[in-house]
């Protein structure tokens, strides 16, 4: 039990002490506290694009993290951002314990423990305070349930209904008991999978992603999200690469620990290789399912260091043992020094998110038309009536014409100042030094009219 108390003391410290840090400077809180503030104000969630946005107004919206959206919202007015930043920074910590949980009757304490260090992870580069996470907070208690031998499996089905009031990926979990079954057929027969509990789940389910306000609009949604071109321009929906740490240091070991222990044992679980084959396909295609996989593979994973190094538990352990306390103490200390640095590190390195550039447009006599070179910034430009945006964070909503005209415009292609001009932009805001902003300078009639250390504004004079 050491090797896991200690991987989880160290990943416990981190989240907790350092990931609110990262939480608050992330545009996607401010078209969340908008729509957040939109439902408490008019008592329903929007069903289309208004007119906070100038080149899709009526484009159909479905806002699947409307929850999330009300608790943003709710935190921003009563200024405790802080404390729900440290809040969900509990939720990858549940998982690591659930990930145990799963694992324990299968594998040694320090295999878990091992690979409790790689799931970690995976689980750091996208984390924050977002819906996506509370996600996978959901997935992880889905798989627990479904691990249950007694009725308490049934608890799957009311977890996928909280989930579908928190993600569009809920439908992962009928997807997941679909391949559950398939790999039932696979090592016990037709006839076995037929008579599977796991049968009854699924059909529960599927109604169970139905109970939200959002009612059949979130699967058909979630399904065409699945499919839509938009995906190639969202750098989370990129397949991964070796520049990708939660990937390469992350989810592709747990990956070679699956693929080893499945060599290596003579009897394989056919119920739990055929998903985790199937999710290992979907991290290689999108960065943001690698948090996924290793929820999914870390119990079969564990099995793998324990077939692969017989004499792992026994080495590890003793020695483990022995400095457990000089490693706790270690821990504490990096994890301090590394809190004092991050903080002074936050006040000397310019914000993420261009709040002095959009007030300064916000604030300004005339109105503006504005388009951001990373679109989620211009999620703080919703709190500014007069301020309206090419696009923004929620991104999904914006049709693909939109799409293609916004990166012709910041890729600086051929006929990027048609779009602008199509659309009649009268503001950019731009990184400093960036392409975009060399070639808008270069444009007649265009004039700075903001600048700090990060971001530039032009104006369209």
């Amino acid at each position: 039990m050491s090797a896991v108390r200690l991987a989880l003391c160290f990943w416990g410290g981190m989240f907790v002490a350092l990931d609110p840090f990262r939480a608050l400077d992330n545009g996607d809180l401010y078209w969340q506290r908008w729509l957040g503030e939109y439902a408490f104000a008019w008592h329903r969630l929007p069903t289309a694009l208004g007119n906070e946005t100038f080149t899709a107004a009526g484009a159909p919206y479905v806002p699947q993290e409307w929850f999330i959206s009300f608790v943003v919202a709710a935190a921003m007015r009563y200024h405790l951002l802080v404390p729900l930043a440290m809040l969900i920074a509990v939720v990858p910590i549940a998982i690591l314990v659930s990930v145990y949980f799963r694992s324990r009757e299968r594998a040694s304490p320090e295999a878990i423990g091992a690979v409790l260090l790689f799931a970690g992870v995976a689980l750091v580069a996208s984390f924050g305070i977002r819906a996506q996470v509370l996600g996978w907070g959901c997935f992880a208690a889905f798989l627990v349930a479904l691990d249950r031998r007694d009725r308490w499996a049934y608890v799957a089905v009311p977890i996928v209904a909280i989930w579908a009031n928190l993600h569009a990926s809920v439908l992962l979990a009928p997807a997941y008991l679909a391949l559950r079954l398939a790999g039932r057929v696979i090592g016990d027969g037709p006839l076995a999978a037929a008579k599977s509990r796991d049968v009854a789940i699924l059909a529960l389910t599927l109604p169970a992603i139905l109970c939200t306000p959002l009612g059949w609009h979130l699967p058909v949604y979630a399904a065409s999200l699945a499919l839509s071109p938009i995906r190639h321009y969202i750098q989370e929906w990129q397949p991964v690469g070796w520049r990708d740490g939660e990937f390469l240091f992350g989810g592709l070991p747990l990956a070679l620990l699956v693929a080893a222990g499945a060599l290596r044992t003579s009897r394989r679980d056919w119920r739990e290789i055929v998903p985790v084959a199937a999710l290992f396909v979907a991290m290689l295609s999108a960065v943001r399912n690698v948090p996924l996989f290793a929820i999914a593979a870390a119990p079969l994973a564990s099995q793998g260091v324990d077939a692969l190094f017989p004499s792992f538990a026994r080495t590890v352990g003793r020695r483990v043992a022995e400095m457990e306390r000089f490693a706790l103490i270690s821990i504490g200390v990096a994890i301090a020094v590394s809190t004092l640095l991050l903080a002074q590190l936050q006040r000397v390195t310019p914000p993420r998110t261009p709040f002095a550039a959009i007030s300064s447009l916000g604030t300004a006599a005339q109105p503006s038309r504005l388009l951001c070179e990373n679109f989620n910034a211009c999620s703080a430009a919703l709190d500014y009536p007069q301020v309206k945006v090419f696009m923004d964070g929620r991104a999904d909503p914006y049709p693909l014409d939109i799409w293609k005209s916004y990166i012709s415009i910041i890729r600086v292609e051929p006929l990027w100042r048609r779009s602008l001009d199509r659309y009649r932009v009268s503001a950019v805001l731009a990184t400093r030094g960036s392409r975009l902003a060399t070639a808008i300078a270069k444009q007649p009639g265009w004039k700075r009219s903001f600048q700090d250390r990060a971001f530039v504004v032009f104006r369209d004079e």
